[in-house]
């Protein structure tokens, strides 16, 4: 295995086993109602904010084809008039 691979999975492992130890002993701590609407806030909302985060990689992703990337068409390609079709063709189709 490389070396830096080991040494990223040391850093997660590390990350996931201070954060469960401040929940377990920290969380008895917080004053938090128990109302339903918290515990669903709980529940979900890291789940919205990691959606967030994928989402926002993803458009920043140069491999990402969306028409959100400046000067590009909405297939994500410079020039997409050839994949486009031409109004006359429409006019055509109408009558």
């Amino acid at each position: 295995m490389d070396r830096k691979t080991v040494w990223f999975a040391l850093k997660l492992m590390l990350a996931a086993a201070g954060i469960s130890t401040a929940i377990k002993y920290g969380g008895p701590y917080l004053a938090l109602p128990e109302q339903m609407p918290v515990v669903i806030g709980m529940i979900v909302l890291p789940t919205l904010i990691m959606a967030g985060i994928l989402w926002r990689w993803q458009m920043q992703s140069p491999l990402s084809k969306t028409s959100l990337q400046a000067g590009k068409g909405s297939l994500g390609i410079e020039d997409d008039r050839a994949f486009t079709p031409s109004s006359s063709s429409r006019e055509e189709r109408e009558v």
